[in-house]
């Protein structure tokens, strides 16, 4: 009887304490993102004014200096990125779908950046990957649309 209880007692912790851990570890991934963007921004004179952080990607911008600071941590791989947003000519949202074997599909939503002098190449910041992120978007589509109305704003 008294192992029953235990092993059941375990067995609840468990199940309660897993999600809270990761949970925490997903917030501090976030913290540490965000602090990224905005030591970046920083380092540029530059301060954020509006930031959004989700899964494992941050996105800021500074309003006055019109700079676009992104950062992600994929897989233990962490980049950033910053835009100025008075070189871009425009910016769209892109969806990717590749086929990668007979069955799977990789499909990632970003935003694409073309800019005013045609000799730079364009540049895409990652919204969403179906490998890293699940199958399905969760929100990830209206965020990306949020951002690229912010962008598109002259």
């Amino acid at each position: 009887m008294d192992t029953s209880i235990i092993i059941m007692s375990i067995v609840i912790v468990g199940l309660i304490a897993i999600p809270v851990l990761l949970l925490e570890n997903t917030k501090k991934k976030g913290k540490k993102l965000l602090k990224l963007i905005q030591d970046l921004a920083k380092k540029n004179n530059n301060k954020i004014t509006e930031f959004d952080k989700w899964n494992s990607y941050a996105i800021g911008i500074d309003s006055i200096s019109r700079k676009l600071y992104y950062a992600s941590n994929l897989q233990k791989d962490e980049q950033s990125t910053v835009i100025d947003l008075a070189l871009v000519q425009n910016c769209k949202i892109s969806n990717i779908r590749k086929t990668k074997s007979s069955k799977t599909e990789e499909e990632r939503l970003v935003l694409e950046f073309s800019f005013i002098d045609k000799n730079k190449s364009n540049v895409t910041i990652e919204f969403y990957n179906s490998e890293v992120d699940g199958l399905t978007m969760q929100g990830e589509y209206q965020l990306a649309e949020k951002w690229m109305r912010i962008i598109n704003q002259k």
